[in-house]
C-alpha cells in the first residue's frame, strides 16, 4: 500500500474529531435526560383548601365522598362585594343536611371575570380530585353565576360541570343602573350588555352542551338585568319567585337581592334542581310559607 497523503490524513482526523463530538453530545444528552428531575406536580387539593371560604363549618370537608344518590359535589360561588361565609350561611348547612358534599370558595370578585373564572377552575379541579367525582354542580349568586359561565365557556370547564344554578345573576339585558350600582372595579365595566365578555357569553348561545341550567330570580331584579338564561327547555329552566309566591317581596326588606340566598323557597328550588337530572322541573311548586329549612 502507498503512503497516505497529507490531505487524507487531515480528512481522517476531522472525521474522528466529528465522531467524538457526536458521541460526547449524545452521552451528555443521555446523562442530562436521566438526572434532570421532573417538574413538581401541582397539589390542586392544597390550592383549593387555601381558597375555601372560612366560617362555614358545614362546608369544605375535603374528606367528603358523594353518595350514589347525589354523585356530584356542590360548589357555591358568592357574588360581588361579599364572601362565602356571608352569602351561604344558610344554604351551606341546608344543602349539607340534604346529603351533598358542599364546598364554597372566596375569590377576588373585583378582578376581571376571566381571572375569577380561572380561580374557580383551580378550585373545581381540587374538589374533584379530593372527592373522586367526575363533575361538580355549581350554585352561584349574582356575579357568582356569571363567573361559572365564563369558566365553562372561556376556560374549557364545561365537561367538569353537571349543572349550573344561579340566583339573581345578571345574565343579559343589563342596564346602566346595574353598572352604576356595582362601582368602578374592573368587573363592573364588564357588566354591560355590549362588553366583550357578555358578547362572548351570550352571542349565538348562552348554554354549553351537556350542562343543565336553572336560573332563579326576583321580580325586582329584572329592573337591573334579566336573570334568565335562554336555551332549550330540556336544558334550561327559568323561575321567578313571585310567579309561584306572589306575596314574596311585597314587604319591603322582607326579601331582596342580597337576602335571596337565605330564603327557604329559593333554596327549595336549588335543592329540587340538584335532586333531579336536568334543570328544575316545570311542575315543581314550592311551599311559599316555609319558614324553617
Amino acid at each position: 500500500m502507498g503512503q497516505l497523503r497529507l490531505g487524507h490524513i487531515v480528512v481522517i482526523v476531522l472525521c474522528a474529531v466529528a465522531g467524538f463530538a457526536v458521541l460526547t453530545f449524545a452521552a451528555d444528552t443521555l446523562v442530562n435526560r436521566t438526572v434532570t428531575p421532573e417538574a413538581p406536580k401541582v397539589d390542586l387539593v392544597a390550592q383549593a383548601k387555601r381558597m375555601a371560604s372560612e366560617g362555614l363549618p358545614d362546608a369544605n370537608d375535603f374528606g367528603c365522598r358523594p353518595r350514589e344518590s347525589s354523585p356530584y359535589p356542590v360548589i357555591l360561588v358568592h357574588g360581588a362585594k361579599s364572601n362565602g361565609a356571608v352569602t351561604w350561611a344558610v344554604a351551606a348547612p341546608y344543602l349539607s343536611k340534604q346529603g351533598y358534599c358542599v364546598f364554597a370558595l372566596d375569590y377576588g370578585w373585583s378582578n376581571s371575570v376571566e381571572d375569577s373564572a380561572q380561580t374557580l377552575g383551580i378550585f373545581v379541579e381540587g374538589v374533584l380530585q379530593a372527592t373522586g367525582a367526575e363533575k361538580a354542580a355549581i350554585v352561584g349568586h349574582s356575579l357568582g353565576g356569571i363567573v361559572p359561565r365564563a369558566y365553562m365557556r372561556l376556560q374549557g370547564g364545561a365537561d367538569k360541570v353537571s349543572e349550573l344554578i344561579t340566583l339573581g345573576s345578571p345574565h343579559h339585558k343589563l342596564t346602566g343602573e346595574l353598572r352604576k350600582s356595582c362601582g368602578w372595579e374592573t368587573v363592573c365595566d364588564e357588566l354591560r350588555s355590549d362588553s366583550p365578555l357578555m358578547r362572548k357569553l351570550n352571542d349565538s348561545s348562552m348554554v354549553e352542551p351537556g350542562v343543565s341550567y336553572t336560573a332563579l330570580g326576583l321580580k325586582a331584579e329584572q329592573q337591573a338585568a334579566s336573570t334568565f338564561i335562554e336555551g332549550p327547555p330540556d336544558q334550561v329552566a327559568n323561575r321567578m319567585l313571585q310567579d309561584d309566591c306572589p306575596l314574596k317581596g311585597l314587604i319591603e326588606g322582607g326579601i331582596g337581592h342580597n337576602l335571596e340566598t337565605l330564603d327557604p323557597v329559593m333554596l327549595s328550588y336549588v335543592n329540587k334542581a340538584l335532586q333531579v337530572p336536568g334543570p328544575l322541573p316545570g311542575d315543581y311548586k314550592p311551599d311559599c310559607f316555609a319558614l324553617i329549612l
